[in-house]
């Protein structure tokens, strides 16, 4: 599957990353986070398209199935009705997402040529726009440890160039993946009762849960509008 959609860290995200460590090293280690997001989300998209390749094939003997790009991962508030737009163009017919039936043509299919152009084009635009229900995972291993670094190490450090003392990070920091925290740990305890001082202190040395919570599942911002869809 062509894959061109995989985004470089925001330019806010590198710039608040090189006030904490050497910015080579620790971009370098959250642009892994960001590469094994889309990787993982890409990996589920191919899985869902081989099952679907396997039943067209066996349905339709000699169907001819397209390379497919991600061209954009939607909103669940808007990508029913970009996959319907572009599956009706992709088969000729009227698609629809019914909450009980699935995805459907209406009227349905009349001949055999109809109905393989209706389910091929739901192969094509699940590799286009894929279902946001396949952004959901857990994270990965190269996630989990960068949280593990970050917080153990790179935070400390940088909060200590501020001139603060953070106590050790206690247990495991993997809470604190996709926006968690780890109970009884505040790196910014000292400046709690100094409003400006701890604005510009979470600023200058983010708290991970921040870094990680502006990114998707899959690396990258959801697309809030149809702009990109076909």
């Amino acid at each position: 599957m062509t894959r061109w959609w995989r985004l470089a860290p925001a330019i806010a995200l590198a710039g608040m990353l090189a006030g904490c460590a050497p910015a080579t090293q620790t971009n370098s280690a959250f642009d892994a986070v960001i590469d094994e997001r889309a990787s993982r989300a890409e990996a589920r998209v191919d899985t869902l398209l081989a099952s679907y390749a396997d039943y067209l094939v066996g349905r339709w003997p000699g169907i001819q199935l397209p390379q497919t790009a991600i061209e954009a991962w939607l909103d669940p508030a808007v990508w029913g009705a970009a996959f319907e737009d572009c599956a009706s163009a992709a088969s000729g017919l009227t698609v629809r997402i019914d909450p009980n039936e699935g995805v459907i043509a209406q009227p349905p299919p009349q001949n055999a040529e109809q109905l393989r152009a209706f389910e091929r084009s739901i192969y094509v635009c699940h590799g286009r726009l894929p279902p946001p229900s396949l952004a959901v995972s857990h994270p990965g291993p190269i996630e989990i440890a960068w949280v593990s670094s970050y917080a153990r190490d790179t935070l400390p450090a940088c909060l200590r160039r501020e001139g603060v003392t953070v106590a050790p990070l206690p247990g495991d920091p993997s809470a604190i993946v996709s926006g968690g925290s780890t109970p009884g740990w505040d790196p910014y305890a000292t400046a709690r009762s100094d409003a400006p001082e701890l604005s510009r202190l979470q600023a200058v040395c983010p708290h991970p849960s921040t870094l990680l919570g502006s990114l998707s599942a899959v690396g990258e911002p959801f697309e809030r509008s149809l702009e990109s869809s076909p």
